[in-house]
């Protein structure tokens, strides 16, 4: 498995803890991040749904598909701007923006390997 695989099939792995966490034991992490406990069953489907995110970061590490892995990056990048917004609309206490570094650290790595790697070369995908 290439390093950019590598880095992807781990935030995999990532991706299927937290969403553990929020399907058997949401409110522990929301107490973490400072957000209020709840009750309702949103917070256990957003648990689901990361679980199954995290299989198509299995799959594309796997099978080294290498657009997948492009597009696991470039999507953790984002992360930090929308948490970021939360944070300066009072939606959310900022300590929420470590998930967010993670996110960006993540797809840093990913991106790192991928450009070591050869895959940014013109006529790829």
């Amino acid at each position: 498995m290439s390093q950019s695989a590598k880095s992807v099939f781990i935030y995999g792995i990532y991706l299927v803890l937290i969403g553990l966490m929020l399907l058997f034991v949401p409110n522990l992490l929301l107490n973490l991040f400072g957000i209020e406990p709840t009750n309702e069953v949103w917070i256990r489907f957003e648990g689901i749904l990361l679980m199954a995110t995290a299989v198509y970061y299995f799959i594309g590490a796997k099978y080294e598909l290498i657009l997948i892995l492009k597009t696991t990056a470039f999507i953790r990048f984002t992360v930090i701007v929308f948490f970021t917004a939360f944070v300066i609309l009072e939606l959310v206490p900022a300590r929420i923006i470590i998930i967010s570094v993670i996110d960006f650290l993540g797809g840093a790595w990913t991106y790192l390997m991928l450009k070591k790697e050869g895959h940014f070369a013109r006529n790829k995908y």
